[in-house]
């Protein structure tokens, strides 16, 4: 017979199985631990150790694990933040607006909203076309409706989809979702909340940082955005609206030719020197936000991510394989510290 050990999750005690892992044990038991794709790609389902052991194989950064990959060898305490529950929802495509001649906005109307964290993402289907994950956020001035879902995408010359944004793919188009997965979402707190962001990562930073603003207008915040060419610096009107409130910002353009109000090079040259109290935000592409990671990992600060992983024409693709190399070496980096790093595909 298996040994049975005792596991707690956000309090309630299941019975479960030496041997399984984390998520499956939940789930037999009845108490779903948030999750997306269940193979350790995307990081939906990382939870905190309290007490007891597991055989992390090979995910633990700090005091996290992945749920899903995690297995059970003795008595385990373990907690999550409690999220919204995945559901799925149908609406139309709203409108259509070009940010830039790469970067598109795709209002959605939705038939019943979806309660989401800012900073999550969810998983979209244009008419039938290949799913694809997109962070909602807020139109540049801070406006959006409860039943809207605001998207800014790029468009990839050799995307599947995004190309067809404004084109095959227009008001009336009939749109289906499923979510909201991750765990890059804002957290009400006391240290300081730095957020960084490259290209459309904007879309999540901004919901974050505009959560951040209203709900706890007076925490200290610093904003770091960014784009490699000066035309994909569409987000100066939501820095405006957040330096307005209080909060400091800065713009960075790591191509060529950067315009006046920013500077040069990319984000992370310009993020302040981390410490423990800091609770980090990073969204956008793989490269910026593992640097950012190594960054927080050094130091202790807590950091949540959300790198944008380019999909393929027609694949219904993973991010790279080499996601759980990059937590390894975060797991060496930040050795025995209490830095809580959980990125989201």
């Amino acid at each position: 017979m298996a040994d049975r050990v005792d596991l707690i999750i956000n309090g309630r005690r299941v019975s479960a199985v030496a041997g399984q892992t984390l998520l499956d044990a939940g789930l037999a038991a009845g108490r779903a631990i948030p999750h997306d794709c269940a193979t350790g790609q995307c990081d939906t389902c990382r939870v905190r150790i309290h007490s007891g052991s597991v055989d992390d194989a090979g995910t633990r950064i700090g005091e996290t694990v992945q749920a899903c990959r995690a297995r059970l060898t003795s008595d385990t305490v373990i907690e999550f933040d409690e999220v919204p529950e995945t559901v799925r929802r149908a609406g139309t495509v709203d409108r259509v607006v070009d940010l830039t001649a790469e970067i598109v906005e795709v209002t959605v109307a939705l038939r019943k909203r979806l309660i989401y964290l800012p900073g999550q993402y969810v998983r979209v289907s244009f008419a039938g076309l290949p799913a694809r994950d997109y962070s909602p956020t807020l139109r540049s001035d801070g406006s959006g409706e409860l039943n809207e879902l605001i998207f800014q995408i790029r468009r990839q010359p050799d995307g599947a989809v995004s190309p067809l944004l404004g084109n095959k793919v227009g008001p009336g188009t009939a749109v289906k979702v499923e979510g909201p997965f991750g765990a890059a979402f804002h957290r009400l707190g006391r240290g300081r909340l730095v957020v960084v962001s490259s290209g459309v990562g904007w879309a999540p930073a901004w919901a974050v940082a505009r959560a951040s603003r209203l709900r706890e207008p007076e925490r200290e915040l610093l904003v770091v955005a960014g784009a490699r060419h000066p035309q994909n610096l569409y987000m100066r009107p939501a820095l405006d609206w957040l330096r307005e409130r209080g909060a400091t910002t800065i713009l960075t353009c790591s191509g060529s030719n950067p315009p006046p109000d920013a500077r040069a090079g990319r984000p992370t040259l310009h993020m302040p020197m981390l410490t423990r109290d800091d609770t980090v935000l990073a969204a956008g592409a793989p490269e910026m936000v593992a640097a950012v990671q190594f960054l927080a990992a050094a130091t202790g600060a807590t950091c949540y991510a959300d790198p944008f992983y380019a999909a393929a024409r027609g694949a219904e693709e993973n991010p790279p394989s080499d996601t759980n190399f990059l937590q390894r070496f975060l797991q060496r980096v930040a050795g025995h510290r209490t830095a809580k790093t959980e990125p989201v595909a």
